[in-house]
């Protein structure tokens, strides 16, 4: 790639003390290793010599990958990849677009750079306010209401996965809803036969550009692999597909030098669009938490669906990274290993990662891991409820704290693992906090808020912890009945060897051997009131 003739910063005080020292305006590039339109801007639009001529004479450059900064990407991302954003010295934004050629953006930066130029700056984010409260009823006519019947999925327009839709309904179609189990099991179709899956090499793109799944933009992302599979397993379906997609991440993602997960692979129109295929697209080799977290989950259900112990031991190895590079004494979270500080998102998701080892493994470490950085999560708690993404303070629109629905519904359903799995009622009370702060966002989400939804339904429920005491293949089996509240779990004490005890809280039943009696034991524990 050329490169422009004007120089890019990291984003901090020393540029933004340079923009006011020198009295520029500040042009920030949001982009990412996997973005196509970004490189396109790069070698396109940024070495073109009249774009490269005004920002190195009028402005002060910043360049953010936002899988590095997901906090900076939340704050001003204009709708898309590149965002190209021009700020004041402050870090208030100006005004914002996203992929520009030259004819576009030289106009836009001249604009924004003449001498005595004054902007009404938009507002800075409202405060969040309690009283947006939605049921679950409203989110489950609104998921309905942006059904495809056509060709499946949610959205008239683009095409995105959604898992967190389709979790909710993967819980819906466990508990007997035949709404929920056709919507699931025809998108799972769509997707795995249609454009998003990959059936030549394996794994997932990220999105379609069309309602029928077609022209999709060809990044593969460690997060959505974890997340799509996951889906997959629990409702036992194209299993080859399934497979692939795993055999996918083994040979690109998986770095053997530390024992964790690559971040992502590029999109490269060529490389897809050429047979036979040659000269594979870039992996971004950053290891980032909760995506490593993320696939943790995931490969310890594949090991169990499948009979290959051998993906539990790189879901161990991956947490095992995340526990000693990632997470400090204090419980907090880094994103990647450059230190920069994790989100709310990557709290949760390394807390719950943490307990599911601990199901997996009997390793009540992973517990403590768990109880440590859902503790440390305590800290970012709001008075009217739930919890804010990160710490305030910071430069920009850093200085103003957001309560977000996602991190909020994921960080309900690790603190209700735990409050599970210890029957410790702190654990149950952070659920509940962050269902409440989910729940007051879901009418800015619309369908998509069914993580919180999702949330507020686990709750309600009764959970049941199964243990299983050497007996590898019940464990394996009751790991994938799809019942959205029963946690099973391996222990090495407790009970009989060989068998299988169902407990809710206190209340237990009798050790039992197969999948049929725990199962019955299970629907008994939940009939007591």
């Amino acid at each position: 790639m050329t490169e422009p003739e004007f120089e890019w910063h990291a984003w901090g005080e020393a540029a933004f003390a340079k923009a006011k020292l020198e009295g520029k305006p500040v042009m920030l590039h949001i982009g990412a290793t996997w973005c196509h339109w970004c490189h396109v801007m790069d070698q396109g639009t940024y070495t073109d010599p009249r774009v490269a001529k005004l920002i190195r004479d009028r402005f002060v450059a910043i360049r953010v990958d936002t899988d590095h900064r997901p906090d900076l990407n939340d704050r001003y991302n204009q709708g898309g990849w590149p965002t190209c954003a021009v700020l004041d010295a402050e870090g208030d934004v100006l005004v914002g677009r996203l992929y520009m050629p030259p004819h576009e953006l030289v106009p836009l930066l001249e604009s924004c750079s003449q001498p005595g130029q004054r902007w009404v700056l938009g507002s800075p984010p409202e405060p969040l306010l309690a009283d947006a409260a939605a049921s679950v009823e409203a989110v489950w006519a609104a998921v309905k209401k942006a059904w495809d019947p056509w060709h499946a999925g949610f959205g008239e327009l683009e095409k995105f996965p959604h898992p967190g839709v389709l979790d909710w309904l993967a819980d819906r179609a466990a508990a007997g809803n035949a709404d929920a189990t056709d919507m699931l099991e025809r998108t799972l179709d769509a997707m795995a036969v249609k454009g998003l899956h990959d059936g030549h090499d394996g794994g997932f793109f990220r999105y379609a550009t069309q309602d029928d799944w077609g022209e999709v933009h060809y990044e593969k992302l460690a997060e959505d692999q974890a997340r799509l599979l996951r889906l997959y397993l629990r409702a036992g379906r194209q299993r080859a597909v399934a497979e692939r997609a795993v055999a996918w991440l083994l040979r690109w993602l998986w770095r053997d030098d530390v024992g964790a997960f690559a971040g992502s692979m590029d999109a490269d129109e060529r490389y897809y669009n050429t047979l036979p295929r040659v000269s594979p697209p870039p992996v971004d080799p950053v290891v980032v938490a909760s995506w490593n977290a993320q696939l943790a989950i995931t490969l310890v259900q594949a090991a169990c669906a499948w009979d290959r112990p051998g993906l539990g031991v790189l879901a161990e190895s991956a947490m095992m990274y995340v526990r000693e590079n990632l997470v400090d004494a204090d419980g907090a979270v880094f994103r990647n290993a450059t230190g920069v500080a994790g989100l709310l998102e990557e709290q949760a998701a390394v807390a719950d990662a943490a307990a599911v080892m601990a199901q997996y493994t009997g390793d009540d470490n992973w517990l403590e891991l768990a109880a440590r950085v859902l503790a440390h999560a305590e800290g970012l708690a709001l008075a009217e409820g739930g919890f804010r993404d990160a710490p305030t303070g910071g430069i920009g629109l850093l200085r103003f704290s957001r309560r977000l629905l996602p991190p909020n519904a994921a960080l309900g359903e690790a603190a209700w693992r735990l409050a599970a799995l210890t029957d410790e009622p702190r654990w149950l009370r952070l659920a509940a906090a962050a269902s409440r702060g989910a729940t007051l966002e879901a009418d800015r989400y619309g369908f998509m808020a069914a993580p919180a939804a999702a949330l507020a339904e686990r709750l309600e429920a009764r959970p049941v912890v199964v243990k299983v005491h050497n007996n590898p293949a019940l464990l394996s089996a009751l790991w994938g009945v799809p019942a959205s509240a029963m946690l099973v779990r391996r222990v090495n004490a407790g009970v009989p060897a060989g068998k299988a005890l169902a407990c809710s809280g206190r209340a237990c039943g009798r050790p039992v051997e197969t999948v049929l009696d725990v199962l019955e034991q299970v629907r008994q524990l939940r009939a007591v009131t």
